[in-house]
C-alpha cells in the first residue's frame, strides 16, 4: 500500500516554501468542450524520486494540483477545470497538502472504500446470506454494496424484495449455453449456475487515488468454473460527487465455448434503493427516474441504447442517485440497456442484439464509469465526463527549456 503525503509533509515545511525550477512544461488539449475534475495519467522521460513530492502548476490560473506516483512509475492528477483548447501546466517539485483521499480499510466481509470520512461503497468479499427463512442458495459474494451518495444515502439494495437473486452492483450472464445445457449465472433459483468472490488482489491507496483489484468465479453448478473474472475499481478524489471505474475481464477457463444466447438482459447490473422497490410495502417510499444519454426515461429507455444512465430518487427523504457510464471500446458499444418496467433495477445487455461467445482461452471486457451524486446529475458533470470517455483530453509532455 502507497502512502507518500507524510513524506511529503517531512519534505516541505510548508506550501510557501515548496517551490522550484519547473522538470518539465505539459501541454493539454482539450477539444468538443470545457472539462471538470479530469483525471489524467502520464510519464516523463526522466525517473523521479518517489521521496519527493510533486504538482502541477497551471500557467493560466496559477492553480496547483498535487501529483501521484503510481505504481507503474506514471504520474497522476485530478484536474480541477480544463477549458477547451490547449493548456499548459509545469511540473514541479513541492508538495500540496491532500486533505483527505480515498482510503481502503479490509474487514472480515470485504473491503471498505470512503473518501475523507465519506463511505462511498463495500465490497463483499465474504459469503452474504438473505434474510431468515430464504433459500441459502441466493447466497453472494462478489458485488458491491451498500454504495452510497455523497450525502450518506445507501443508492442499492441487496436480496431485493421480489428479486431475492439480485445483488446491488453485480455481474452474471443470464441466458447461456455450455456444454449443450443452459446455465443461468444472474437467477440463482434456477439451480444452474452462480458468481462468487474469489480472492483480493490488491488494495493500493495513494495519497489521491485508490485500487481495489478482486477475482470472482462464474460458476456452472453441474460442471464448476467456467469463467474467471478479474475486477479492477479505480476511485477518484472527486469533490461533491463520488467517482470509480469498474474495469472487469472475464477470462474462460474451462474446456468447452460459452454462448451468451440473444435475450432481453444479462450483464453488468444495478439494483436500486429499497425505497423504490414498490414490491417492498415496508420500505417503499416513491420511485426512481431514469434518465439516458438519449433522452429517454422510465418510460421509453428499456431496450434503447445508452452511452450512460442515469437513476435518482428520494432516499431517507434526500434526492440521490447514481449514474453510469460505459466506456467507447466496450462491445457493441453503445449498449443496449434492459430498464426494468415497474423494479428498480437496470443494465447494460450486449446480448439483446445477438448471441455472442468465449471460447476456451478468451476473454471479454467491460468498463463502466459509475458518478454517485446528491439530486439530480448535474448537467455539466454529465457531459463532462461524456466528453473525458469519448474525446480524452491529450497529453504531452514537453522537454525543459
Amino acid at each position: 500500500m502507497r502512502n507518500f503525503g507524510y513524506l511529503c509533509f517531512l519534505f516541505c515545511l510548508s506550501l510557501a516554501s515548496c517551490t522550484s525550477d519547473p522538470i518539465a512544461q505539459l501541454e493539454i488539449v482539450v477539444t468538443k468542450q470545457n472539462r471538470l475534475q479530469t483525471p489524467i495519467s502520464f510519464n516523463i522521460d526522466k525517473e523521479l524520486d518517489i521521496g519527493l513530492a510533486y504538482h502541477l502548476l497551471d500557467k493560466a490560473t496559477g492553480e496547483k494540483s498535487p501529483l501521484e506516483i503510481q505504481p507503474d512509475g506514471s504520474l497522476f492528477a485530478l484536474l480541477p477545470s480544463l477549458s477547451e483548447g490547449t493548456n499548459v501546466f509545469e511540473l514541479r517539485i513541492g508538495a500540496i497538502e491532500v486533505e483527505k483521499g480515498i482510503k481502503l480499510n479490509k474487514t472480515d466481509q470485504g473491503v471498505e472504500v470512503s473518501y475523507g470520512s465519506k463511505p462511498i461503497f463495500f465490497y463483499q468479499a465474504e459469503t452474504a446470506y438473505p434474510a431468515e427463512g430464504l433459500p441459502d442458495y441466493y447466497k453472494r459474494s462478489g458485488m458491491i454494496h451498500p454504495l452510497y451518495s455523497p450525502g450518506g444515502q445507501i443508492l442499492t439494495d441487496d436480496f431485493p424484495t421480489g428479486h431475492v437473486h439480485q445483488h446491488a452492483i453485480f455481474n452474471a450472464w443470464v441466458n447461456t449455453m455450455y456444454k449443450g445445457e443452459k446455465v443461468d449465472f444472474w437467477n440463482q433459483h434456477q439451480g444452474t449456475g452462480t458468481v462468487e468472490h474469489v480472492d483480493i488482489l490488491e488494495t493500493d491507496q495513494g495519497t489521491l487515488t485508490a485500487t481495489l483489484r478482486t477475482k470472482l468465479s462464474h460458476i456452472s453448478l453441474k460442471h464448476g468454473e467456467v469463467l474467471e473474472e478479474e475486477w479492477e475499481i479505480k476511485v477518484y478524489p472527486t469533490e461533491d460527487y463520488f467517482m470509480f471505474d469498474l474495469y472487469s475481464e472475464q477470462l474462460n477457463t474451462s474446456q468447452d465455448t460459452l454462448y451468451i444466447v440473444e435475450y432481453h438482459y444479462g450483464g453488468m447490473g444495478i439494483r436500486g434503493s429499497k425505497e423504490w422497490n414498490i414490491v417492498d410495502s415496508v420500505n417503499y417510499t416513491n420511485d426512481w427516474k431514469i434518465q439516458t444519454s438519449e433522452g429517454k426515461t422510465n418510460a421509453d429507455a428499456n431496450h434503447t441504447k445508452a452511452s450512460w444512465v442515469s437513476a435518482h430518487g428520494l432516499v431517507e427523504g434526500e434526492n440521490a442517485g447514481v449514474t453510469v457510464f460505459g466506456f467507447p471500446d466496450n462491445f457493441r458499444y453503445p449498449q443496449i440497456v434492459r430498464v426494468h418496467p415497474t423494479m428498480p433495477y437496470w443494465v447494460y445487455s450486449p446480448m439483446f442484439e445477438g448471441e455472442f461467445y468465449i471460447a476456451p482461452g478468451e476473454k471479454f471486457y467491460n468498463k463502466v464509469r459509475y458518478y454517485a451524486h446528491q439530486g439530480e446529475p448535474d448537467a455539466n458533470v454529465l457531459s463532462s465526463i461524456q466528453a473525458d470517455l469519448t474525446d480524452p483530453v491529450q497529453v504531452t509532455v514537453l522537454p525543459k527549456k
